[in-house]
């Protein structure tokens, strides 16, 4: 279980694991045969880069959080049924881990709005929450769209 003393400790995570998936976005990017779907990949990639950016500018931010709340997240990440450095991983394995990968950004964004004191930080929370659940559904309609048809 992930255990934050500060505000800087959650940021650092969140970057962290923001760096983790633009390295994953881009390495299935260039593994899809399906241009539609290395191009999606790659956009996803792109918008986590951004991400991470703003991220960095929070650290600016005097924000405030109930520390009795952030103290265990219970974080120990469930993404270990699909080995994505698989260099066979298939199209749907791809899209499968992508959108457990958005759901546990969403709650971990989610939890950190609920957490934070300070107006500006919750908003920004929600916002980056929202953005992970739109790039769920994305991931979502992909897979409604091309793996339930031929399916």
């Amino acid at each position: 279980m992930k255990i934050f003393r500060n505000f800087e400790e959650i940021l650092d995570y969140a970057i962290d694991k923001e760096m983790e998936e633009i390295e994953f976005y881009s390495n299935l990017a260039g593994r899809m045969d399906r241009k539609n779907v290395s191009v999606l990949f790659h956009n996803i990639m792109l918008e986590k880069t951004s991400r991470v950016l703003r991220l960095e500018k929070m650290k600016d931010l005097k924000a405030e959080f109930d520390s009795n709340e952030v103290q265990d997240m219970k974080l120990a990440g469930n993404l270990a049924e699909i080995d994505h450095q698989n260099s066979n991983l298939s199209y749907q394995d791809a899209l499968i881990l992508a959108m457990k990968r958005e759901k546990e950004k969403f709650k971990f964004y989610t939890k950190m709005a609920e957490c934070a004191i300070n107006n500006e930080c919750r908003s920004t929370f929600i916002n980056l929450a929202n953005e992970e659940a739109r790039q769920k559904l994305k991931f979502e309609i992909e897979y409604d769209e091309y793996i339930l048809i031929e399916n």
